[in-house]
């Protein structure tokens, strides 16, 4: 009885103080997580569902989503800067140096003189050529000694198109910028007359003088241009 006794106790302290099994640790998916990187959004939506339940494969979600995320973000930032680089150079080439520049104080061959002979380069710019032809002294309405600049607008473009709404003109003497000059007889309201592409029609603006000794500097840019490609033309008075 005793022996039976004993043999029980054991029995039940065994069912009632099992032995611990040891917990097995969790790996985590691969497969989720080469998911996770190819889809960033499916990596965090894994991360917050299965945190608790399967933190390792959570982890290893969250983290591949974030590092996918990343590389996205710095390939369009590359992307941005190098089609940027691009888009410059391809303009570059096919604008070209437009630029004319006199830096002889009226020496070099851009110079014009006012019995209108001159000698100029490839005075382009985009889809329009602009060439200064002479430059005459007259008075303003006022009796101010003023200068004509006649321009040569050469219409290259697909449409219509005027030289007060292609270019952009500004004349100096002695680093001054000129005012427009207001004239009696004289017709020089040509510049806001539209051509039609292929047509050159001669331009004239009059513009107040300082003086009628100095050298004038004239300056022709393109209206809305996307460089700083500028005709310098120096005019000998």
């Amino acid at each position: 009885m005793p022996e039976n006794f004993e043999a029980n106790n054991q029995q039940n302290n065994y069912y009632q103080n099992p032995i611990p099994i040891p917990p097995q640790e969790e790996k985590a998916s691969a497969g989720l997580a080469i998911l996770s990187f190819i889809i960033p959004l499916v990596g965090l939506i894994l991360f917050l569902t299965k945190k608790k339940e399967k933190p390792k494969t959570a982890k290893a979600c969250g983290i591949c989503a974030l590092v996918s995320f990343l590389i996205s973000i710095v390939g369009s930032i590359i992307m941005t800067v190098a089609g940027g680089a691009l888009f410059g150079a391809a303009v570059s080439d096919t604008l070209g140096d437009n630029t004319s520049v006199s830096e002889d104080g009226g020496t070099s061959d851009n110079s014009v003189v006012a019995d209108g002979s001159y000698s100029t380069d490839d005075n382009v710019l985009g889809d329009f050529a602009c060439t200064v032809k002479s430059a005459t002294l007259t008075k303003d309405y006022d009796g101010k000694d003023a200068v004509i600049i006649t321009y040569e607008f050469t219409n290259n473009s697909k449409e219509a198109a005027s030289f007060d709404m292609s270019l952009i003109d500004s004349v100096f003497q002695n680093g001054v910028g000129l005012e427009t000059a207001i004239l009696l007889d004289e017709d020089t309201d040509a510049w806001d007359v539209e051509i039609k592409p292929g047509i050159t029609k001669e331009t004239k603006k009059a513009y107040v003088l300082n003086d009628t000794t100095s050298p004038l500097e004239v300056e022709i840019t393109e209206f809305l241009a996307w460089d700083d490609d500028k005709i310098v033309t120096t005019v000998k008075l």
